[in-house]
């Protein structure tokens, strides 16, 4: 029997679109098509639109090859087509341009609006199938944009990464040089993306209760060294007690420690600390520039192997995963991966 094959999530946005907006047929066609997909035979389609079961069945197919494009009427013979490059430099110059500065009152240009945009500058009428045709011939597509994070930038940026670099290449080769960063291992699992059988979507089980530890790290980018600790939350405190872990661990060394501009990186706590410590140097990266934390790739494979897809039988278990990943990650491996 029949049907028409599953679309792709754009051509599915592309029917509904269509059924909504486009003129006459197409629009019917449009519904046809998405109750076709839906498992409607060819036979209840012919009634519910009252034509013929050949018709249904040739949209059908036209929409299996073409996709929701096949469903516009394809050009006939006659005059002239009114489509010319006047035309298409008109649509591209409207669509590279903000509505509101064209006099629009709306704030995105739709098929409608691109009609009356071409009748003013030109004195040409086009259908709305016409303009929507053309768009898809010149590459563009309906869709839904995505938020996207505001690009920040430092003002400080070359200034601190200056003193970053001087600072390193003038330390003596005693000074232990460290990057350091902080993240979270909760109890509920990480869901990645992963291979599975279609129609039998994954199903990751959930303990139900969340628990989480912070975790603050440091690598060594002179030797491999990692140092990390286990602590409650990710407060001024807490790193204080990372920072007094840090000296123990490189006795009587001199300490260049560089880290991002987390609020608890530069709480008068911790200057107050640092001036009662002055053999730990604390060095701030330029902020919006995680990237340039080497740590964030250590926590990266931390989470894919240890977290990711997996629900652990306890909160302690996966403490234990964690102790053991650190363990057996050598000092090789943690500058190949910090790609330091």
């Amino acid at each position: 029997m029949l049907h028409a094959r599953k679309p792709s999530e754009e051509e599915q946005t592309e029917l509904q679109q269509m059924r909504r907006q486009a003129v006459g047929r197409v629009s019917q066609r449009a519904h046809m098509i998405l109750l076709s997909i839906q498992g409607q035979s060819v036979p209840v389609l012919a009634v519910i639109f009252q034509t013929s079961r050949v018709t249904v069945r040739f949209w059908i197919k036209r929409y299996n090859a073409e996709g929701p494009e096949g469903l516009y009427d394809e050009p006939r013979s006659g005059r002239p087509s009114k489509v010319n490059a006047s035309v298409q430099e008109t649509l591209v110059d409207c669509l590279e341009e903000d509505p509101l500065e064209e006099g629009s009152v709306a704030t995105f240009w739709t098929v409608a609006m691109l009609v009356l945009v071409v009748i003013d500058k030109l004195s040409i009428s086009l259908s709305f199938s016409t303009v929507h045709s053309l768009l898809r011939k010149m590459g563009l597509r309906w869709g839904r944009p995505r938020l996207a994070m505001p690009i920040k930038t430092d003002p400080d940026k070359a200034q601190k990464q200056w003193q970053i670099a001087k600072a390193v290449v003038e330390a003596p080769e005693k000074v232990a040089v460290l990057y350091s960063d902080e993240s979270r291992i909760e109890w509920l699992p990480i869901v990645r993306a992963m291979w599975h059988w279609v129609g039998q979507q994954i199903r990751i089980p959930t303990p139900g209760s969340n628990d989480t530890r912070a975790l603050f790290g440091a690598l060594n980018i002179r030797t491999g060294q990692w140092t990390y600790l286990v602590r409650e939350h990710l407060r001024k405190e807490d790193f204080i007690a990372f920072l007094e872990h840090l000296l123990t661990v490189y006795v009587e060394v001199p300490i260049i420690l560089i880290v991002d501009s987390y609020s608890s990186h530069t709480a008068h706590l911790v200057r107050d600390w640092l001036g009662e410590h002055p053999r730990l140097q604390l060095y701030y990266l330029p902020k919006y520039c995680s990237d340039l934390n080497p740590v964030e790739n250590i926590w990266l494979r931390l989470k894919n192997k240890v977290a990711a897809n997996r629900l652990y039988g306890s909160f302690q278990f996966l403490l234990d995963t964690v102790a053991r990943f650190f363990q057996e990650m050598t000092r090789e491996q943690a500058l190949e991966w910090a790609a330091v």
